[in-house]
């Protein structure tokens, strides 16, 4: 069945592919008629994803006492979390909320609460900083929903304890859900090349943009691009090439996309090292998804993506080896080897992938602003206004194109530690580096796959880009509840129901 899964998914790849170009060829495939695409894109996705999540259930029994007597509203709850991700992130911020209503439901029926890693404890103390970070910011003194999620999901994990087998289903759902939202991003993509007519090569070895008039695409650049006047439909704007892959999901930025997929890449090969246990995912399923994976990076034009990708598969390549062979020193060494050489020969290609002008003269203005400022910063959410405050101080230092000519406002520092601060200064530094600390920790003694490969790549994700925070925190909660499905968990409380 699971060969059977992939050879589908393949088959329909190329035959919906032909059907775009025989409407190219009728002259259907336009900008005008791309957001029927667009639909159609979500409203296959959203039947795949229905078949396959009924092909794992099928079997179960539901009744509305199970619903929240049992764990089902949190099953639910939270594989419609797992899934929202490859979607906009307003999606995925509500339905936390649903889990966490879902988890207090059945803490409320159980009367059980587990205790939490230790590491929660850090997430809980970093989302205190954020929350005193606004004391003496231009919004004052409040409680800003991005945080929230650092309080529900460590919370929400204490309400529950599924068991092995179902976190592996949901697991596999979440990845065959994934491997439909490549196909149908190539197969978007497809829709776009043919009618932008442009270069495949240049397209996939460079970052690139295209004189686009799309409907609807506007509110998704937002402050990204300029445009003169208000949009019309008559406007034409220069869209990078990500928005020509990844729009029909309304998550359009390649790094988090990158978050989403490469999360899912690292559950994939969980599940084939678990094969033996509930799980049906084949090697041919997980090198379609990977193929999908490396081809839908290339096309977005996402750096991070490519260096994560690599990164992901060498690392789940030497757990491999070391899980089923004897070779893991030989896999090793040739690792270190291949790396060593890769920079010694073109170490200044590999620095310019890592680097930019722009993201350069972004960390020099962060610097700038920490040294006149080393013990707090300017507060929660004020790197905008901090970085474009400090780039007029140093203009002279700084490229033109950079300050004061830019056509992309300085939004952050694309560097989470010089990030946090510039928000709050030493402190943010001292918070962020403990919290990944007691994470990597527990991943390392748990010797639990996914979490140590998903924090090394999240890692490079915050040195090159910025943390995103919400999509990492629901991995962490899922990659954590799967680790600790291994063992007994221990109960800090439980209140036992009194007989009348």
């Amino acid at each position: 069945m699971s060969i059977r899964f992939s050879h589908i998914v393949l088959l329909s790849t190329l035959l919906l592919g032909g059907l775009i170009y025989v409407l190219h060829l009728l002259g259907l495939v336009t900008p005008a008629n791309e957001v029927y695409a667009r639909f159609a894109a979500i409203g296959v996705f959203t039947l795949s994803f229905l078949l396959i999540a009924w092909q794992k259930v099928k079997n179960h029994r539901f009744s509305w006492g199970d619903f929240y007597k049992n764990d089902t509203f949190v099953v639910v709850s939270l594989t419609l979390l797992l899934v929202s991700l490859f979607f906009a992130k307003k999606i995925s911020y509500n339905l936390i909320g649903v889990f966490a209503i879902a988890s207090l439901i059945h803490v409320l029926y159980t009367r059980k609460f587990y205790a939490p890693p230790k590491f929660f404890y850090f997430i809980l103390a970093y989302g205190l900083l954020l929350f005193f970070g606004t004391i003496g910011t231009a919004k004052g003194f409040r409680f800003p929903d991005k945080i929230l999620s650092f309080y529900v999901l460590p919370l929400a994990f204490c309400f529950f304890s599924l068991p092995k087998k179902t976190l592996l289903k949901i697991a596999e759902i979440f990845f065959r859900a994934g491997l439909i939202c490549l196909l149908i991003s190539v197969l978007y993509w497809w829709y776009n090349f043919l009618h932008l007519d442009v270069n495949f090569i240049e397209w996939i070895t460079g970052k690139t943009t295209y004189q686009a008039q799309m409907t609807g695409w506007e509110s998704q650049a937002g402050g990204n691009f300029r445009w003169n006047g208000p949009p019309t439909k008559d406007t034409v704007i220069g869209y990078s090439a990500y928005f020509f892959v990844n729009s029909w999901s309304y998550l359009y930025h390649p790094t988090a996309k990158s978050v989403v997929l490469l999360g899912v890449l690292i559950t994939g090969f969980y599940l084939y090292f678990k094969k033996k246990e509930f799980s049906t995912i084949s090697k041919w399923d997980l090198l379609l998804y990977a193929a999908l994976c490396l081809l839908t990076t290339l096309l977005q034009q996402g750096r991070i993506g490519l260096a994560g990708f690599i990164l992901i598969v060498g690392i789940s390549g030497l757990y491999y080896l070391r899980l089923k062979t004897k070779y893991f020193k030989v896999g090793l060494l040739a690792c270190l080897l291949l790396g060593g050489a890769t920079l010694l020969l073109v170490g200044d290609k590999v620095s310019g992938f890592v680097n930019d002008d722009v993201r350069d003269a972004y960390r020099r203005i962060a610097v700038s602003y920490i040294q006149e400022n080393p013990w707090w910063g300017i507060g929660f959410d004020g790197q905008r206004l901090a970085l474009q405050t400090q780039a007029e101080k140093i203009k002279d230092t700084l490229p033109a194109m950079v300050y004061p000519h830019s056509e992309h406002p300085i939004t952050h520092a694309h560097n989470q530690f010089l990030g946090d601060m510039v928000q709050f200064g030493v402190w943010g530094l001292i918070a962020l580096m403990a919290m990944l600390a007691a994470i990597a920790y527990y991943a390392v003694k748990n010797r639990s796959y996914p979490l140590p490969a998903y924090l090394c790549f999240i890692l490079c994700v915050m040195w090159i880009e910025g943390g995103e925070f919400i999509i990492t925190l629901i991995f962490i909660t899922f990659f954590t509840a799967m680790s600790e499905a291994e063992k007994e968990r221990k109960l800090l409380f439980e209140k036992t129901k009194v007989k009348k």
